[in-house]
């Protein structure tokens, strides 16, 4: 297993904020581009394929005079958040998603995620803890390891 470097993946990544910033070393760090609320109550039913979705409420984001980025006041809860970037992931290769330091320490979480097919991500579920939180547009949510299998 080898992670693959920054110059890499730099050439794997479109749309970033700042792509010499977002790539250091062996790490990838994407960043928060909507936000959705999920609400409401959604339904799996067993062997029927039944799925009924929970609401996702697009939350739009709030400026302020003057400032070039918006943010919303998130409270407790769960959201589906969407990333600024997109990455193409290579055949042999594997990209590993972790809540980044930022919003782990402001009492927010989101599961690790191994993604092997970029087009299958359609954002990621975001968990706000008590605290609540002021999510700005291009945040960082994420950091990302590319691994090649060999």
């Amino acid at each position: 297993m080898k992670f693959l470097g920054s110059d890499k993946l730099k050439k794997l990544v479109r749309f970033a904020v700042d792509t010499d910033e977002q790539t250091s070393g062996d790490r990838l760090t994407l960043t928060v581009l909507d936000v959705l609320q999920i609400a409401g109550e959604g339904r799996i039913a067993r062997d029927t394929g039944e799925e009924d979705l929970a609401r996702r409420i697009r939350r739009p984001a709030r400026k302020a005079a003057g400032d070039q980025a918006g943010h919303w006041d998130l409270v407790q809860g769960p959201y589906w958040v969407t990333y600024n970037e997109s990455v193409r992931i290579p055949d042999d290769c594997a990209l590993i998603l972790q809540p980044h330091h930022a919003v782990m320490v402001n009492g927010l979480w989101h599961p690790t995620l191994v993604v092997r097919d970029w087009s299958e991500m359609t954002g990621i579920l975001l968990m706000v803890g008590a605290r609540g939180v002021r999510l700005v547009e291009g945040a960082p949510l994420s950091t990302g390891h590319m691994v090649a299998a060999t």
